[in-house]
């Protein structure tokens, strides 16, 4: 079991909200109880043997309260099934102890404030927990029943009069009593643990989003540092084995390309990597030209846009680029970025459309990491991304984002 100050804040008020219930339900019934009925007890054998069996079916019925607590409680945070059998065993002896209470009336000098008082708390360690279990038609049901079997007893022990007008009243107090305090209690630990998971369950699905955009940052860093270090280092083979003075600029532009990708890994782990548009833009035409693409870029002028804007258009360049220079036998390749005039919503959109020829089909209908990763940067910014392969080998990727025009005129 767990030391006070090893328990986290939760634990703490879990621990807290039992013990309470539980020494409420005990304290209260042997207090008010017990203690009446010791102190009015004469010394005479049938009241003696009457009073002793209340101590015994208290102690009885304290026993079974506090396991029916802490059961009511777990089904109630759907930890366990109901303890049907814990609470038969509690309602049956509380019926035996309110007919033990109302036999001593009888027999002994017991004042009737006494008995009423005794009447009140006895059904609390079974009320406490059956609040827990059922739903509030039954406990009403089941109260009117305890009120009936609690006003029989005291009038078969000749009870008339005032005594016996209150008795209904009391009884119901107490049942009701034990459930406002009963349900809340439960209702409020169930609802904190539900915090606990809801907290864990966002601190999960933290990591899992972090682990995406680290995995995502990285296909996209790496793809096209990984697929132009293989394309030169192929050329550098050939003109080293036709023994071509070149291929010493390739590897050194292998290198460099290597130190590049290092740097981006670095940034990638730190979460520090952004993408520019200009900046892919002008990449892209470089390395595609270095592979042997002839690369035309339209609208370049257009790109007075929000930071987050130029950072997902960027990544769209970069990601086209890679598949360009791995998929494929292109060309020529075709950048072009336009703006759509302001609709009802007040709003531009910017179009980005990267065209090329000599796809492979392996692209046609092809949805990998690249692109869902894409899909997912500019879902953030409300953005859409269409790929379709078309005749004569073209592969075309359109990006589209909305723009406030606020901003796009700005």
């Amino acid at each position: 079991m767990k030391g006070w100050r090893r328990r986290t804040k939760i634990e703490k008020v879990d621990f807290y909200t039992r013990g309470t219930l539980h020494v409420m339900s005990c304290l209260m019934l042997l207090v008010w109880v017990c203690v009446p009925i010791l102190l009015a007890v004469p010394a005479e054998p049938l009241p003696l043997v009457i009073a002793a069996l209340v101590m015994v079916l208290a102690a009885g019925l304290a026993y079974s309260g506090v396991s029916a607590v802490r059961q009511a409680l777990d089904y109630y945070m759907h930890r366990r099934p109901a303890p049907w059998t814990n609470l038969a065993w509690c309602g049956g002896l509380v019926m035996l102890l309110m007919a033990a209470v109302a036999g001593f009336e009888a027999t002994a000098r017991l004042s009737d404030q006494a008995a009423h008082t005794a009447l009140l708390f006895a059904p609390v360690p079974f009320a406490v927990p059956l609040a827990m279990v059922v739903s509030v038609r039954v406990f009403i049901a089941v109260s009117g029943v305890a009120v009936l079997m609690g006003t029989a007893f005291l009038a078969a022990t000749g009870e008339r009069g005032m005594g016996l007008a209150v008795a209904p009243p009391i009884v119901l107090m107490g049942l009701l009593f034990s459930a406002s305090v009963g349900r809340p209690s439960a209702w409020s630990l169930s609802l904190i643990w539900e915090l606990k998971r809801s907290k864990d369950t966002e601190a999960r699905l933290a990591v899992a989003e972090e682990r995406l955009r680290f995995g995502r940052d990285l296909h996209d860093v790496m793809g096209r540092n990984l697929a132009l270090i293989a394309l030169k280092s192929e050329l550098a083979l050939q003109m080293v084995r036709r023994g071509r003075p070149e291929a010493v600029d390739q590897m050194v532009e292998v290198q460099r390309l290597a130190q590049d990708a290092q740097r981006d890994v670095r940034e990638v782990v730190r979460g520090s990597r952004k993408a520019d548009l200009r900046v892919e833009l002008s990449g892209a035409v470089s390395v595609l030209e270095s592979a042997g693409v002839r690369c035309f870029v339209a609208g370049a002028d257009r790109l007075e846009l929000p930071t987050a804007v130029h950072a997902a258009l960027g990544w769209v360049v970069r990601e086209a680029t890679t598949n360009v220079l791995r998929h494929g036998d292109a060309k020529w390749c075709s950048i072009a970025i336009s703006v759509t005039p302001v609709d009802f919503r007040g709003q531009e959109r910017v179009v980005l459309t990267v065209e090329n020829n000599g796809a492979s089909e392996e692209l046609a209908g092809a949805d990998g990491w690249g692109l869902a990763g894409l899909r997912e940067r500019l879902a953030a910014l409300d953005g859409t991304l269409e790929a379709r392969h078309g005749e004569r080998g073209i592969f075309r990727l359109t990006a589209t984002v909305p723009v406030p025009v606020e901003v796009a005129t700005a």
